[in-house]
């Protein structure tokens, strides 16, 4: 029986404050993002303003002096123009407007800032050298890959240890943790240490032993995730090319 409880690792769903986005967002993105609302947003300010302006008591008039200009044989056409009460209406719309792009800009820099505090908060016990590469990097010490099936389907890999001297479960679900959150931050590049199943958006990821031997679980979230999952695991106990 394994005697460790099965550890989901949910990186990028905890780092956002608001509905997920349809793509991964990374810091970088996601202040290009908030600078990109704050821009619009001074559009739609600068549109209220206009329409402000162009309103009196609330109305919007048409140019009565251009109306007064108006002539056909020297006789005026008309010496009135209508006040539409469209002003307020057009000046509280952009107001709110740029309110909520100005809200999701708060947003994303609540989403940035919380994706570098995750990455830190796990990779603070790492050390330096730790951090250019992932424990699946140490190919001769795994011990076995095989399929992990539910239902007779694939839906990812297990990955066993050998016995590796100083290497627990908290360690290795440290150093696994701490990659996550930086590839989380990164906004999920597939460049990102390729050669390790784990690291791959749509993934759940367990470390559990059995009988003193390590175990990494992890299990894509759909059936293209889990075939790359699988694809990956199976290459890091292939032979090396020489």
């Amino acid at each position: 029986m394994r005697n460790s409880a099965l550890v989901l690792f949910a990186l990028a769903a905890c780092a956002r404050a608001t509905p997920a986005p349809q793509r991964a967002q990374g810091y970088r993105a996601n202040l290009e993002e908030a600078d990109a609302h704050d821009r619009d947003a001074e559009v739609h300010d600068r549109a209220a303003a206009e329409a402000d302006r162009a309103g009196v008591d609330g109305y919007v008039c048409g140019d009565r002096a251009m109306s007064d200009q108006t002539t056909s044989g020297g006789v005026p056409v008309t010496h009135w123009v209508p006040c539409w009460s469209a002003a307020a209406e057009d000046s509280a719309a952009h107001r709110a407007t740029a309110d909520r792009l100005r809200a999701e800009a708060r947003a994303h820099r609540a989403s940035a800032r919380m994706l570098v505090d995750v990455e830190r908060t796990f990779c603070a016990d790492l050390p330096e050298d730790e951090l250019t590469h992932t424990p699946f990097i140490h190919r001769d010490d795994i011990a076995a890959v095989v399929p992990y099936r539910t239902g007779g389907q694939l839906v990812g890999a297990q990955i066993t240890w050998k016995p590796v001297r100083g290497l627990t479960a908290d360690w290795l679900r440290t150093a696994l943790m701490c990659h996550r959150a930086r590839l989380a931050t990164l906004g999920y590049p597939p460049t990102y240490m390729a050669y390790d199943p784990s690291m791959l958006l749509a993934t759940q990821l367990a470390v559990t032993t059995d009988h003193g031997a390590l175990i990494v679980t992890i299990r894509g979230d759909d059936d293209v995730t889990a075939a790359v999952v699988w694809s990956r695991a199976q290459a890091l106990v292939a032979p090396t090319p020489r």
